[in-house]
């Protein structure tokens, strides 16, 4: 081939050429455009500074108006207004002496009487993050922030100008940047009572706006009169009020009118040394009579210098990228010449092969030519075969979707229900049913069971198909497990006419064992099953025990026996079949093998057990499952143990609960579980209707299914809480998979679950803003995170505290200080592992102070901390 037919040396110098080309216009581009992009950056960014400290600002506004609100409207303010005795006067204490503790911004509080020339009758203040009631009081008739909360009707808030605080003309030391928020109280009748007033420290915010400004931009907040509120020079900062001569308007040369009536427009500000870049913000609060301005601005020197660090970067870079370029290229044009040729015959021999779907031109000379040549003969079957294949995948894909929307629809339509049922089963055994309606209920509970677990083996089945099935091993009692399956399908074998006999070992009668419980009484409930409904007279034998006890991998080995009909031995091997039948004309209840022993094969192996099998045509057939299982502890089965107790604290806030849910079953059962005066449910069946209420209110917890109107509210939810339409808690309680529900909340309930447990997860949710929540970090820090153990720890506290509490009452009725001394020094340790420092407060170290008042408020603690021990347990 001729040097001048090479495409591969026109190539090389063609696109060498252009790449060298393409750089220099890049470069020079690049270096053009710098500045241009620099101040560009740099407005976004004076633009998002501004966003930011604007944020900041109004959500300190907005945290202190909610806090006066909260306490404005708070029973222990409004019983104090009403009747200031002394017990009242003492519960307003603690609950400001609380305020200023818990908010580091806050440094005084008080309460001025509308009689008295504006009189303080109640003053906190906070100094070093020392709290102390002040018994200076004053008169506070002549400030601006009395006479105007005298003006405010109810719910409305008054806000000050930011200035340093000043005690009787003087300033206040250290400085303190000062925002006085206050409202006007009224008593029932409506009367004007007083004055709540909150001096709130802006150092915080001031501290705030530091951290965006960063070290290359300036933050100013400045009043109209030019006075700085707010500078990164501390010296510049309320300058009249510390006889100071800074002022933003002559420091920068700036006319005000001018000026701030173009706010939020970029400007160039100027002193006597520097030019800066700067854009000034109206920011208005107390409903516009308040405005400040706050001033973001960068010095221009620093963005010439980002230029000319671009333009000294930019011809380095293009020196350097020049000559790779011409070195890369004689590289490729010497590699190129000689590789395209073994590309030229690999593509000529690939003809019955893969291909591309790159059109090349057949008539060219060079190399190309001889590609496109090869290429085209195997064009055209080709792409025949892949249009065959991508029809064939998207009917595969359309199959596997149905599939799965199937499950899905069947697994909401099938757990809803049965959440129902086993709900308000349990909700039947808590309203004292007669001797003769519990086995009733009994048989009722079991039957439910018994079609979760269908349920849960047709769901289970493509899991396991799929490979996504995983094993969850807990703490087992294999033995009560045995039995209750054997007490669940008693009934019907004696229906039947055949004698169901159950044997255990002993050393499953008197040890537990690490095994997921789920699906090995799913495995047992198949084989069970599948013997009865083949088994038309004689018995059935379930036998399990113990082998291999003293090696450190225990065998647990079940055996279920029957006298049924049989199978025929060259069949033994299909029964793990999918839909396997040994004759195709078997209906009723002879109907088939179906999915039963499929899914034990399959879960035997996920356990790394084994699935054997027995059968003689007409005598019956025998089923063995061998799968390991570990030692969790040597507890014997008959040992007493302290029953769960579902202790409820009593709220003393009212709460509003939002139900997302169209199922009228479930809705009942949550009305029943949340029976509670304190808290107001609120149930739509309809996202318009949950939209409508998140939009006008803001519930304090919100529970929802996850399918509504049979659409799937996963996204829907998960916007709503990215975008904080929902605020609050969320509790999820659907009948989709556990990995769905996780995505949404990390508060989620599978349908069916125990009610008491979400009763629980409510209270705790609600209660925290009633009491402090136990801090469990330590248990598994002490435990390495082991989830048994932990377990087991959570266990016996929770049975500690129900004794602690009981001892508390009893010593409370006899003044029995030697024992109540005995229960503070036991609980002390708890107090300090779960860090309940302030509940500490709570229990006086008298007995003889313990009245009803006091005791129902340690019970109400009590109730909560057991609540969140149950949940806790729960989560694990």
């Amino acid at each position: 081939m001729k040097f001048r037919y090479s495409i591969v040396t026109r190539f090389a110098l063609f696109f060498t050429a252009l790449i060298i080309f393409s750089i220099l216009l890049s470069g020079y581009l690049v270096f053009r455009k710098a500045s241009g992009v620099i101040v560009a950056y740099s407005q976004d960014r004076i633009n998002y500074s501004s966003e930011m400290a604007e944020q900041a600002f109004y959500a300190l506004l907005n945290e202190v108006s909610n806090d006066i609100a909260v306490i404005a409207n708070s029973p222990t303010l409004q019983e104090y207004v009403d009747n200031p005795s002394h017990e009242n006067t003492a519960d307003i204490d603690q609950l400001f002496r609380i305020l200023l503790q818990k908010k580091p911004s806050y440094f005084q509080i008080r309460w001025i009487g509308v009689q008295g020339n504006g009189k303080e009758i109640i003053r906190f203040d906070k100094r070093n993050n020392e709290v102390f009631k002040s018994d200076t009081l004053q008169e506070k008739g002549d400030r601006e922030y009395y006479r105007k909360s005298l003006e405010l009707g109810q719910g409305e808030f008054y806000f000050s100008e930011i200035n340093l605080n000043e005690e009787y003309g003087v300033i206040s030391e250290p400085l303190t940047p000062t925002l006085r928020a206050a409202s006007q109280i009224f008593n029932s009748a409506g009367q004007p009572m007083g004055i709540l007033v909150i001096n709130v420290n802006m150092n915080k915010l001031y501290e705030t706006l530091d951290r965006i400004a960063g070290s290359d931009y300036q933050l100013y907040l400045i009043d109209s009169k030019g006075e700085y509120l707010y500078s990164p020079a501390e010296e510049d900062r309320f300058a009249s009020q510390r006889n100071k001569s800074h002022n933003f308007y002559t420091d920068f040369n700036v006319d005000p009118v001018e000026k701030l009536s173009s706010h939020e427009n970029f400007d160039l500000l100027k002193t006597e040394n520097q030019i800066y870049l700067s854009s000034i913000k109206e920011l208005e609060y107390f409903k516009g009579k308040r405005k400040v301005y706050l001033i973001s601005s960068i010095e221009q020197q620093i963005l010439l210098e980002s230029a000319r660090a671009v333009r000294r970067y930019s011809l380095r870079t293009l020196f350097v990228v020049c000559l790779l370029s011409i070195l890369v290229s004689l590289i490729f044009t010497s590699f190129l010449s000689n590789k395209i040729k073994q590309i030229t015959r690999a593509i000529s021999n690939y003809e019955k092969g893969l291909s591309n779907n790159i059109s090349l031109p057949v008539s060219r000379k060079d190399e190309i030519g001889i590609l496109a040549s090869s290429f085209a003969k195997m064009k055209t079957r080709i792409d025949e075969n892949v249009e065959a294949l991508n029809q064939s995948l998207e009917k595969e894909k359309h199959a596997k979707k149905q599939r799965d929307e199937f499950l899905q629809n069947m697994s909401h339509e099938m757990r809803t229900p049965l959440n129902s049922i086993l709900g308000l089963t349990q909700i039947l055994y808590k309203h004292s049913p007669s001797e003769a309606q519990l086995p009733i209920i009994s048989s009722l509970e079991k039957s439910a069971n018994n079609l979760a677990g269908l349920v849960y083996d047709v769901l289970d089945h493509q899991k396991l198909v799929e490979g996504k099935l995983q094993i969850s091993h807990h703490s087992t009692n294999i033995a009560k497990l045995l039995k209750d399956i054997h007490s669940s399908y008693q009934f019907e074998a004696v229906q039947k006419g055949l004698t169901f006999t159950l044997s255990l070992d002993k050393k499953l009668e008197e040890n537990k064992f690490k095994t997921d419980p789920l699906r090995l009484s799913q495995i047992v409930t198949n084989l069970v099953v599948n013997a009865l409904k083949y088994t038309r007279e004689g018995k059935i034998d379930l036998t399990a025990k113990i082998i291999s006890f003293k090696t450190e991998t225990p065998v647990l080995e079940i055996e279920v026996k029957d006298t049924g009909i049989g199978i025929e031995s060259e069949n033994i091997s299909r029964i793990n079949d999918r839909f396997f039948r040994e004759k195709e004309d078997l209906s009723g209840r002879y109907s088939g093998y179906g999915l039963g022993l499929s899914i034990v094969k399959q879960l035997t192996e996920l356990f790394g057990g084994e699935l054997q099998a027995k059968s003689t045509k007409g005598s019956g057939s025998e089923f063995y499952v061998t799968i390991p299982v570990t030692i969790a502890g040597q507890e014997h089965m008959n040992k007493d143990q302290v029953a769960r107790q579902t202790i409820s604290p009593r709220l003393a806030n009212v709460y509003n609960i939002l139900l997302i849910e169209d199922d009228l079953s479930t809705v009942e059962l949550i009305k029943h579980i949340l029976d509670d005066n304190k808290i107001t449910l609120q149930q739509v069946d309809h996202l318009n209707a949950a939209v409508e209420i998140l939009n006008t209110s803001s519930p304090d917890l919100v529970i929802s299914d996850l399918m509504l109107e049979d659409k799937n509210l996963q996204p829907i939810l998960t916007d709503w809480v990215n975008l904080k339409k929902i605020k609050c808690p969320l509790v999820v309680a659907s009948a989709l998979e556990p990995g769905d529900l996780k995505k949404v909340s990390p508060f989620y309930f599978q349908k069916p679950y125990n009610p008491k447990d979400l009763n629980d997860r409510i209270y705790q949710l609600l209660g925290k803003n009633e009491f402090p929540i136990p801090d469990f970090s330590n248990i598994y820090s002490n435990y390495d995170n082991d989830s048994d153990k932990v377990s087991r720890v959570l266990k016996l506290l929770h049975e500690e505290f129900h004794t602690y509490l009981e001892r508390i009452y009893k010593a409370a009725e006899k003044g029995d200080q030697k024992e109540w001394e005995a229960i503070l020094h036991k609980l002390i340790t708890h107090i300090n592992n779960l860090a309940l420092h302030e509940f500490r407060e709570i229990l006086p170290k008298k007995v003889a102070l313990v009245n009803r008042a006091k005791l129902e408020t340690i019970h109400d603690h009590f109730a909560y901390y057991l609540c969140c021990i149950r949940t806790e347990r729960y989560s694990i």
